[in-house]
């Protein structure tokens, strides 16, 4: 018996080494993409040898990594572990909760970290110096995060500093017209404004700030019916956190009633389309990039509305509202300083605008000092 039993734990230890053996000759070989579209990144390369990087190990260590980026059926592990750290009462995965949430359906938030004191003077200085070299009628709005305004569902990640009272503190500070939308998400905190699996706010949410937005400049906000365009959206916290057992989210569209063209100027060269939806996205990962294409330094659209030209300082939670702007400008242009590195004029002419609205959520304008580019409008850089 003892004999038979050795055997089997032979036979089982090869048979392992040799499936272990397999997988592992398969994984340097199978082709593979370079990036995770699930994860939302660029894989691990193949690392090339060289002395000094064999010496000090760090050869072995991306050979490592390179394995584990491309192992055969990666995201089914990853899922699995998810599942598995869950059961076992994590509720936090890479920077992200997991909650379970009034709708049932369970909910991913970011964990965001405390305001940077430095970053948001530096921000505010930029701003403030931007309004006084133009003389622009400029609008603040600080879009507070979903674990602020449905605290009520995430107790137990509840934000240790206070975001309401961290964009008060901004507003009191700035030049520029404050608007203030906490007080509107606020009232429909048990409704779909963010999404579950992604750190922007959905269209209905955006479309609050919309009206908030119209109303305080004296415009008169138009009548949206939502357009259903993806049940199957899985966001930016899906990707870095693992999980996989959130329900999808379903993305609507609140479209312009009329023609409009979309310019993407990248820095390099100007591209031009006949529409502010990019339908192609909705086959790919990164859905949200349905409203006016992924991240680019200048984008403008254009519209057939009467009004004047508004000029959008902001980061992507503006995607989605910008085609409702539309309605009330001739013409928007959006950009995101993180990809300015040369001076406005290379891109427009600001004295062609009306007014300037800054769009951030609050973790881009107290976590990042982007808005401090804007003194290139200064220096000329």
């Amino acid at each position: 018996m003892k004999t038979n039993k050795l055997n089997y734990n032979i036979i089982f230890f090869a048979s392992f080494i040799l499936i272990w053996f397999a997988v592992t000759i398969y994984n340097f070989f199978k082709p593979v993409s370079d990036f995770s579209e699930n994860e939302n990144r660029y894989l691990a390369k193949f690392p090339k040898a060289e002395v000094s990087t064999i010496l000090d190990g760090t050869y072995m260590n991306d050979i490592e990594n390179y394995i584990n980026d491309r192992f055969v059926a990666r995201d089914f592990w990853i899922s699995m572990q998810s599942v598995l750290q869950y059961a076992s009462g994590k509720r936090e995965n890479n920077g992200v909760y997991i909650c379970s949430d009034k709708s049932g359906t369970g909910a991913l938030i970011s964990k965001l970290n405390g305001p940077n004191d430095a970053y948001i003077d530096k921000n505010i200085a930029a701003i403030n110096r931007f309004i006084d070299v133009t003389g622009l009628p400029a609008t603040l709005m600080v879009v507070p995060s979903a674990s602020s305004i449905q605290s009520y569902s995430y107790a137990f990640i509840a934000s240790p500093w206070d975001e309401k009272a961290v964009i008060d503190r901004i507003y009191s500070d700035v030049k520029a017209g404050c608007l203030s939308v906490y007080e509107t998400l606020s009232a429909h905190k048990d409704e779909y404004i963010y999404y579950r699996t992604d750190h922007h706010w959905t269209t209905f949410g955006a479309s609050l700030a919309y009206k908030a937005y119209c109303e305080y400049v004296g415009l008169k906000p138009a009548e949206f019916t939502a357009t259903e365009v993806s049940k199957s959206f899985n966001g930016t916290l899906y990707s870095s956190s693992g999980v996989r057992f959130i329900k999808s989210d379903t993305i609507n569209a609140y479209k312009y009633s009329g023609k409009a063209t979309c310019i993407i100027n990248d820095g390099t060269k100007q591209t031009e389309r006949d529409s502010i939806y990019f339908d192609e996205f909705l086959d790919k990962k990164d859905k949200y990039a349905y409203f006016l294409g992924q991240n680019q330094p200048v984008i403008t659209v254009t519209g057939e509305a009467g009004g004047g030209k508004l000029l959008i300082f902001k980061d992507s939670y503006a995607h989605c509202m910008a085609p409702m702007l539309l309605e009330n400008y001739s013409e928007i242009t959006l950009v995101d300083l993180r990809y300015i590195n040369k001076s406005f004029d290379r891109y427009f002419n600001i004295g062609d605008y009306d007014r300037v609205l800054f769009l951030y959520s609050i973790d881009s304008f107290v976590n990042y000092d982007d808005i401090g580019r804007l003194t290139l409008v200064e220096s000329g850089k």
